[in-house]
């Protein structure tokens, strides 16, 4: 799972409000004009303030801004545009809820399409203080007229330490209060008019004031003719005739106007609204307003434009850099199914391969939600399809369901609360009743288990109590009906132990029987014949050079019942053996490339069915026989250094076995390209990633065209980061020279255009006893330029590394990490003032813990307190810029069940940070920060996770956050988009990102502007 993942809550979309819409479309059938209410009159004239505090009285001591938060804390959400502020009389909908977060990667650096931020949790009017921050609207439908349209300007938060003592409120009334007795008269009228104001607060004190009430209630109409849905608006500037610009705040408000939940005291089907207005409106007639804050300096991103980047962003190659693989077969009546893995960066998903006819045309399966991206097992029948799968790195696990073969649906996490952390999937089967998956899970002593799980459907399941069976691990299973046997690795001796059930794994009990030569069990250690199971020991031969086979008519008792002989010379054994209707085959590898596959309807004699040869640098690993006969073979082989593809065997009852062709399966093959970084400078840009296996560059200056640069070389190469300094460009990344190998990749040039390859000597050098270095961020200071990565020892154990160089000649590795930098992701860093700034996470996802370090020199490090949101139980940094003298950092973090991403601003180089949460009423993820004059820009996605679309992010401040959607221009549609990386030059703005489904993959271009009032 990619950073910044996260699931969506299942609320039902809340009913739109009614009214007149801004940019809604000029086509649209025009709304219900809802109903006014009656305004209330109070004698609170001082009081009324709409969309923010008084101003402060500047002999005041000094207190905190309203809504500022202490270091670690993020203050309360304040009112951006974007916020839906209802009318007089109308209550405001509940948010929508957040549900759990499913568990993030952290040291990927790299944007993935899953989600990363959850959506706020919900608040109930009346219950809570704060008011989740709501999002700006999308910014390219159209503006309306400017009677109606208006833009807020994004909110400007002002000092680092909250006060602000020259506000003045966006709503000013410029005519002429009343008099005293001009108010008196007007309250004589309305309380003649049957309205009782006796207990304003519905409290019962009769005080006539209200009590502190979490949301702000916009009092009236706006001014100026501005729109009734300021949710749906993009912060922006003036609009024309406007004047000054202004903006909707969120601050604790006046007693007058604060109410979450308007009770009237003798009548509740009217909520109260107080207001100096009515008043005003009763006395004279006339009501004047004015928009205005000398502080507000709107900010507007423009929807832009997007285009295809397919035929900009790539570079000669001899290949196109994927790595797929096919893991297992499987077939029921005339479909055939294969599963595997296409892990090709950056958009890794399951492989589904199916044919409806027996193996005479294949097609790329369908699957529908979010999961892992390998599929290691399937089974089926009847109607009712189960895979299995996972990345065992990272203990990542999916399951899949299929009615047909052809279109598989994730199952999402509510079907996975039997499985716990730990747990391992093993081996799965088809039942009479449904499905049983046998594995492991991991005991609280470092040791593991055994663990079995059922399931009618294969959608939800339950675990299955396994203690006292002998066993510490369940490798594999079958079953005939609802019989199923299941081989396991004892807990006392050698070999294998076989288990049994008769109800469709809802029990389980030890037979007592357990082969010592059986060392290596594994799925396909056992099958099922029409009468009987079988068992081989896999990669075991007798002296005599046969495999021995063991029978068992119902699972319970077992006795060798015949042996396979005949095996080549150079033959293991048996690898595998699969079981189709009429009998089971077992397979043989021969050498490298070749395999034998021999067949029995009774397990006592055996015959080879075929010879599948000739496949050099292949390795098959999925076998079925359909029901006509034919025998298929599923693997891979290298075609190259940086390509892996797929190989498909079918082998006729009658004929001699050939490779199925499959370059002209729709949307199986893609190719690896990647922009992973994109900085400018003096009207250039530069982008670097990776384009069909080989490490990638790409240049414009002044939007003449782009043009494209490799390094060549052998093994995968990826270029990571980018930056601009006093010597010129660096860019960073990673080479494979050799398979589980990885070392640093530096590459430099003065003018954008030639580039070359730094030499990796010295302490750039991985050291012997390391597999894994390499560079992953840079930027570049006064002082020269820091680079930051990853290492990685034999063991597995991870750190980070970091580097300093005045010239990009000369690097030096930093020896002085805190911690010795063990266990420590650096995801970015940052130049500020006369030092540099790295962020990053430690831990893992679930305790993840923020990083922050500081350093003078760029080679001494010293670590800062973490950073953290309140309630938060984990958290880490992944993006941070410099802006007008303060750092601003973006990162993700685990609050209720939930991952959310968050800022944070640093006015002392990282010494202490006010947070807040970043506004998303849905899934969200941030991959990429970029800081101008104008103010801050991040790019990332927003949406369902595996539909989301496209979504920028602007602030003036780091703290107070507007979302654009992006819908137009590749931008959103069906699959996932998203922008990953993006740079700023003056006022325009271009990003780089990604639209891709299950069969298709685009990569996106996208530019817009950037426009202040300020």
């Amino acid at each position: 799972m990619p950073p910044f993942a996260a699931p969506i809550p299942g609320d039902e979309p809340q009913e739109p409000p009614k009214g007149r819409r801004p940019y809604a479309s000029p086509t649209g059938e025009p709304e219900d004009e809802p109903r006014r209410r009656p305004r209330r009159i109070v004698n609170r004239p001082d009081k009324l303030v709409a969309g923010g505090p008084p101003r402060p009285d500047p002999s005041a001591p000094d207190e905190p801004r309203p809504g500022a938060a202490v270091q670690g804390e993020p203050r309360p959400d304040t009112a951006v545009p974007g916020e839906r502020r209802p009318d007089a009389g109308e209550v405001p909908p509940p948010r929508r809820e957040a549900a759990a977060a499913q568990a993030e990667v952290p040291h990927v650096p790299r944007p993935r399409p899953e989600g990363d931020a959850a959506p706020p949790p919900v608040v109930t009017p009346g219950k809570d203080a704060g008011t989740p921050v709501q999002d700006a609207g999308t910014p390219d439908q159209d503006a309306g007229t400017p009677d109606q349209d208006a833009t807020i300007p994004a909110q400007d938060t002002g000092p680092g330490n909250g006060e602000r003592r020259d506000r003045i409120p966006p709503y000013r009334l410029v005519y002429p209060l009343p008099t005293g007795e001009e108010t008196r008269a007007a309250e004589d009228a309305h309380e003649e008019s049957g309205h009782d104001d006796g207990d304003d607060d519905g409290d019962g004190d009769g005080d006539g004031e209200w009590r502190d009430e979490p949301e702000v209630r916009r009092v009236g109409r706006p001014p100026a003719g501005r729109p009734t849905r300021p949710d749906l608006l993009v912060a922006g500037g003036d609009t024309a005739g406007q004047g000054a610009g202004g903006r909707h705040h969120r601050g604790p408000a006046p007693a007058a106007v604060r109410r979450s939940s308007p009770v009237r005291r003798r009548t509740r089907a009217i909520p109260i609204v107080l207001t100096v207005a009515a008043a005003i409106l009763v006395a004279t007639g006339v009501l004047v307003w004015r928009w205005s804050d000398d502080e507000g300096a709107g900010l507007r991103l423009e929807a832009g434009t997007g285009r295809s980047g397919d035929e900009l962003f790539t570079i000669p190659a001899a290949g196109v850099g994927t790595d797929q693989k096919l893991n297992d077969m499987t077939s029921v009546g005339r479909a055939v199914v294969a599963v595997g893995s296409d892990t090709t960066s950056p958009t890794p998903r399951p492989l589904f391969l199916f044919s409806p006819n027996g193996g005479k045309t294949w097609q790329l399966g369908q699957v529908n939600g979010a999961s892992s991206a390998i599929v290691r097992r399937v089974v089926g029948g009847e109607g009712r399809w189960l895979a299995s799968g996972g990345d065992e790195a990272t203990g990542e696990r999916g399951l899949w369901t299929s009615t047909d073969g052809y279109s598989w649906t994730a199952v999402p996490s509510s079907g996975l609360a039997a499985f716990r952390t730990g747990d391992r999937i093993e081996d799965i089967a088809r039942t009479g009743s449904g499905f049983v998956a046998v594995g492991s899970t991991a005991g609280a002593d470092g040791g593991t288990g055994p663990a079995a799980w059922r399931s009618d459907d294969g959608r939800a399941w339950e675990r299955v109590e396994t203690r006292e069976l002998g066993v510490r691990a369940l490798k594999a299973v079958v079953a005939k009906g609802d019989t199923a046997v299941a081989i396991g690795v004892p807990a006392d001796g050698e070999g294998s132990r076989v288990l049994r059930s008769a109800n469709g794994g809802r029990a389980w009990q030890a037979t007592g029987f357990q082969l010592p030569e059986a060392t290596d069990p594994r799925a396909g250690t056992v099958a099922v014949l029409p009468k009987r199971f079988v068992l081989v020991p896999m990669r075991r031969r007798t002296p005599e050079g046969d495999v021995r086979v063991y029978c068992s008519p119902t699972g319970a008792q077992w006795s060798q019942c015949g042996s396979i002989g005949g095996l080549a010379p150079e033959s293991v054994g048996v690898e595998t053996m699969i079981s189709y209707p009429s009998g089971v085959a077992a397979i043989s590898p021969v050498g490298m490339g070749s395999y034998t596959v021999l067949t029995t309807t009774d397990g006592r004699s055996w015959t080879k069915r075929a010879d599948l040869g000739n496949l050099t640098g292949a390795t098959l690993r999925g076998f079925t026989i359909s029901d006509g006969g034919t025998l298929f073979a599923g693997g891979d082989r290298a075609a190259s250094d940086v390509d892996n593809q797929l190989v498909l065997m079918a082998a006729p009852p009658r004929g001699t076995a050939a490779r199925v062709p499959l370059g002209n399966v729709e949307g199986l093959t893609r190719i690896a390209r990647e922009t992973n970084a994109l900085t400018s400078h003096g009207g250039r840009y530069v982008a670097v990633g990776s384009a069909s296996g080989d490490a990638g560059l790409w240049t414009i200056r002044n939007w003449q065209s782009w043009k494209s640069m490799s390094l060549g070389g052998t093994g995968r190469q990826t270029l990571e980061d980018v930056t601009y300094g006093s010597r010129g460009w660096l860019a960073v990344g990673g080479t494979e020279p050799n398979a589980g190998v990885t070392d640093p990749l530096l590459v430099t040039s003065t003018d954008g255009e030639n580039w070359k390859r730094v030499d990796v000597t010295g302490d750039l050098a991985r050291r012997p006893d390391q597999l894994y270095l390499r560079t992953d961020v840079v930027t570049a200071g006064k002082k020269g330029y820091v680079l930051a990565g990853e290492s990685r020892d034999q063991s597995g154990a991870t750190g980070a590394a970091m580097w300093f160089t005045p010239d990009t000649r000369k690097y030096t590795r930093s020896s002085k990490l805190p911690q010795g930098g063990a266990g420590v992701r650096v995801h970015d860093v940052t130049a500020v003032g006369d030092g540099y700034v790295a962020v990053g996470g430690s831990g893992g996802a679930d305790q993840e813990r923020t990083v922050v370090w500081y350093s003078e020199d760029g080679v001494n490090w010293t670590a800062r307190d973490a950073v953290s949101p309140p309630d938060a139980t984990s958290a880490g940094l992944r993006r941070v810029a410099a802006y007008q003298g303060k750092l601003v950092a973006i990162g993700t973090a685990m609050t209720n069940g939930a991952r959310r991403a968050f800022a944070a601003v640093s006015g002392d180089d990282g010494q202490s940070w006010e947070t807040a949460w970043l506004p998303t009423d849905q899934a969200a993820a941030v991959y990429d920060l970029a800081a101008a004059q104008e103010g801050l820009v991040a790019v990332g996605w927003h949406g369902v996770p595996g539909e989301g679309d496209s979504a920028a992010w602007t602030s003036q401040d780091g703290l107070s956050w507007n979302r654009v959607a992006l819908t137009k221009d590749r931008l959103a549609g069906q699959g996932t988009q998203w922008l990953s990386a993006v740079a700023v030059d003056g006022s325009e703005v271009v990003a780089l990102g990604r639209s891709t489904t299950y069969n298709a993959d685009h990569l996106i271009l996208w530019t817009s502007s950037l426009t202040s009032s300020r």
